[in-house]
Formats: C-alpha cells, structure tokens, sequence
C-alpha cells in the first residue's frame, strides 16, 4: 500500500478545516458520493466527533449524524466503526460519551485526555476494521489541527493522520474572511512532520471573479509548497444535515410575523432548547411546500403565531425546564394548547408529563424538575440507554391501523403513567414495534390526546416518513378547522430524494473543481 501502514486493501486521504465549519463534512460527503459512483467501495471515518445529533444503526449502536450521512452518500448503511468515540457535550466541562456506539459514561474533558492511549485504540481497532472491508476510507478530521494547546491530545485529526501516514487535504472557508491567512497560519503553525502529509489546499464558497484570486493561490502555493487543488464555489441552497446548532440561525426567528392564522401554509414552531438534540430530524418539514417551519428561542409577540409547537429532543431535560421557566418560556408552551398541537419528542416528550427525576444526575446537577402536565406521565432518568433502529406500527385513534414507519429512539429515560392514571383523555400504542410487542399499557409506545392536540412519543425520526407526515398536516388543519380537504400532492418531492439531489450535487462540483487525478495520485488510487 502506497499510504499506510497496516495490513488491509483500503486507500485513504483525510479531510480537515482551516476552521470548524470549514466545508470538512461537506467536502467528505461528495467526495463518498463521487468515488462510490466511479465504483469504489467507500466508507466514511471520523475516529471523534462532537455532536448533539445522532443516528442509530440497524444493530443498535449510536454514532454520529454525520457520519450517518456520509454513509448514505456511499450508498451504505451506517455501521458503528465509522465514528468510534462521539462526545455529546453537557456543559462547558463535561460530556456524555459514546465508545464504540454504546454509552461510556459522563466524563470532564480533563479526566478524556487523560484516557488519550486507550480511546485512539478503539479509533484505530474501528478504523483498520474498515480498512479490511473497504477500497476507499475518506477520514474526516474534528475543528481545527492547528489547536496547539491540544496536539499531545489529538486523535482526531494530524494526530491520527500521523499514525498511518494518511494524506490530508486542508479546506478553508472563503466566505469567513482571511482565507490565505488561515491557510498560511494553519500550516506554519503544525510541527514539520504533520506539516508533510498535507498534500493540497482547498478554498470552498467561493463567490466572483476567479481571476482576482488566483494570485493569492500562487502566492500561497509558492509560499507553502502545497498545491491548490480546486476551488469550490458557493454552491446555493446546498443542504446537508447539520451537526452543530450554530447552523440553527439558517431556519429561526423571533416570531412577530405577518402570517395570519388562515394562512395557506400550516405554521410549525420548533422550540430551540438551550441543549437541543437531534434537531436534524425536523429538516424534512423545510422541505415540504404544505408547511412553514422555523426554530424559535423565545415567545412571540402573539400566542397563535403558530398552528403547531414541537418541544424536542435535549440532552438535559431538567436544565431545559428549568431553563424555561426563568424566561416566562415555560408559561407560553402550557398555554399554547388553547391555541394548537403540542408535540413532544423524546426529552420534550419527557416534558410534557407531571415530573421528571434524574436521580444519578445523568443529565443534570438537579433531581427533580416539574414538567408541563399534558399528559400524566412521569420520567425517571436511569443509568442504562436505551438505542433503538427498527420499524413500528403507526396506529393512530380513528385512521387506518398498522402504517409501518421507520424511527430511532435514543433516551436514559423510563417513562410511565402516574398515579392516578384512567386512560380516559388519551389514546395509548400511537406506536408500536412492528416485530416484538411491548404492552399496549407502556407510555412509551406514544401517546395521542383525544382532542388530538397533543401528541407525545419517544421515536425519533418520523417526520422523514410521509405517512406520519401526512398524519401531523391533517390533525393540524382539523385543529385550525379547515374546511376543504388538503391536497396531499401539493407538497416537496420526498425527503431522501432531497437528501440524494443535494450528494449528486456535490459530487458534480468535486468532479468540475477539483483536480481528481492529484488527489488519486497522492491517495495511491
């Protein structure tokens, strides 16, 4: 093998950023899309990522969102190997951490370091795994390399790469400013022996006359000796799944608008949680020309800005609640069902029941925090994860029985009903796994209210099934009363049809501005 130094057929090369954001997600997505449709057998690798947003494999381990992506890109379902340690962060200090798919424990990033030697085992075990499975593995590197307060920690990015010699490809963000210093800066600052695995530079989102920059690529190549290998430009409304909440700012708004309540378009309000997780999920709503969707952080000016409300997932449940209540955001959320459907999701499913306890502080310094009371449920938050991929049955009250849908759950907690419950206001087994019953009793097999505002469930991921889709458009226009039926075909073209449009679309952009020979050559392709 031309670049690395264990036994397995797989060529590789390595993607890193200048900067987080940089295009390091985007670039290995068209790269896997591009080489598996030249025929390669391809995988994704990021031996560490830090996400609020997961995936659940088919086996049942939890990995990152966006090595899930990037799998579905190569045309592959995810597997563990692909993204061995995830960080899901908790606070500025600690973490709650995934090894090899299953959960590790909470931790603080001093005590992580310290456990530097036996997390890059498993990143390696996982990584040479793929290597004997696979022709092509496209890693991709966490942040920035250039941290120099974190080189003797690093196995995300040079600090990996070093270990196998694997060529890295550095991408820089044009539209952050001071691209040729951050490219320039980043590699001046890596000690000379990283500095040698960079085999090229790539200047992403570029917009104008490429004329105009050329100079600077000449000036910078001579400079480094590292060739430029393509510029990409912006490439508008490109979607790829986000894995950091900063990237929320692209679909939220303070309220306050102009929408009335008879508006053509259903109007969706994702709580945007101080913890939120798994807010990828919703991305289908964006896509659908029947709704008008968008995060929020605060109440709006008017209680019916929206037909509908999602609380949803968070990796702190209490923090949240508490977190809401401090703001007078808590009141607006009870006081919504005058107005619409409330849906919750996983820790907002948590919410909407009478009380929520966190005895071992999983997820929180707080024990115990009140919920909304929608429904009479209480959470008890356990040491043991429960990590689900499978299919349900999707029984809702009054329609067809037995629609299978595709979803994952993710969740420390064990919801049941309180004392007290009759069951006399609300429809139990909204869901239901399509192979191994649960008891038709458990409140978390979702739970729908008879006035079918209200709707609460564990499972992530049902909105990229258009059967439950179609399900929330109509209980929501029979809560806004109107009268004529909605015209089902009226809505986006599916959601894995976007998500594969957008893959094709970077594909066709690797193929048109990068030069593929160089990166083949230094790759031993």
């Amino acid at each position: 093998m031309k670049n690395i130094n264990f036994p397995g057929k797989a060529r590789c090369f390595m993607i890193q950023g200048t900067t987080s954001s940089a295009g390091k997600s985007a670039l290995t997505t068209g790269f896997l899309r591009y080489f598996s449709t030249e025929g390669y057998n391809s995988s994704p690798f990021k031996s560490q990522n830090m996400s609020l947003n997961s995936f659940v494999t088919d086996d049942g381990f939890e990995i990152a969102a966006s090595q899930a992506v990037q799998s579905e890109a190569a045309f592959k379902n995810p597997i563990r190997q692909i993204n061995p340690i995830l960080i899901k962060p908790s606070s500025d200090y600690n973490m709650h951490l995934i090894v090899e798919g299953k959960f590790h424990g909470n931790m603080d990033f001093n005590n992580y370091n310290k456990k530097k030697n036996y997390f890059i085992k498993k990143a390696k075990e996982n990584f040479e795994f793929l290597a004997r499975n696979n022709d092509l593995i496209i890693l991709e590197g966490a942040g920035s390399p250039a941290e120099i307060n974190l080189f003797k920690f690093d196995i995300a990015n040079m600090g990996f790469a070093e270990l196998y010699g694997i060529p890295v490809i550095l991408v820089a963000d044009i539209e952050r400013g001071g691209v040729f210093a951050s490219i320039f800066g980043t590699v001046k600052l890596l000690p000379l022996k990283w500095r040698k695995l960079i085999k090229g530079f790539v200047i992403n989102k570029f917009r104008g006359n490429l004329e105009i920059l050329n100079p600077g690529i000449k000036s910078i190549e001579s400079m480094l000796k590292i060739p430029c290998l393509g510029v990409i430009p912006y490439i508008k409304n490109l979607h790829l799944e986000a894995e950091d909440s900063l990237n929320l700012i692209n679909h939220s708004g303070n309220g306050g608008s102009n929408n009335s309540a008879k508006s053509c378009k259903l109007r969706v309000g994702i709580v945007h949680l101080d913890h939120i997780s798994n807010f990828n999920e919703f991305d289908p709503l964006f896509f659908d020309d029947r709704i008008d969707a968008r995060f929020f952080k605060e109440a709006p000016d008017r209680p019916n800005e929206f037909d509908m409300i999602i609380i949803p997932g968070t990796k702190s449940t209490i923090s949240d609640i508490l977190s809401m209540k401090k703001t007078g955001f808590f009141d607006y959320i009870k006081d919504f069902e005058k107005y619409g459907v409330i849906m919750g999701i996983c820790g907002g499913f948590q919410m909407m029941g009478k009380r929520i306890t966190d005895p071992f502080h999983i997820e929180s310094k707080t024990a115990v925090a009140d919920g909304f009371s929608f429904f009479n449920i209480e959470t008890i938050i356990k040491n043991e994860k429960k990590v689900l991929n499978r299919k349900y049955l999707f029984n809702p009250k009054n329609g067809p029985h037995g629609w299978v849908v595709n979803g994952y759950e993710i969740h420390n907690g064990r919801t049941f009903f309180g004392e007290g419950y009759s069951g006399e206001n609300i429809y139990t087994g909204l869901f239901e796994p399509a192979e191994t019953l649960d008891s038709p009793s458990s409140a978390e097999n979702g739970i729908l209210s008879k006035d079918k505002k209200k709707i609460g469930t564990y499972i992530h991921g049902l909105f990229g099934n258009e059967t439950f889709k179609d399900f929330v458009v109509d209980v929501i226009r029979e809560n806004r009363g109107d009268s004529m039926g909605y015209n089902r075909k009226t809505n986006s073209c599916s959601y894995d049809a976007v998500k594969n449009r957008n893959y094709d679309l970077l594909s066709e952009n690797i193929s048109k501005y990068i030069n593929i020979d160089l990166v083949k050559d230094f790759a031993g392709i």
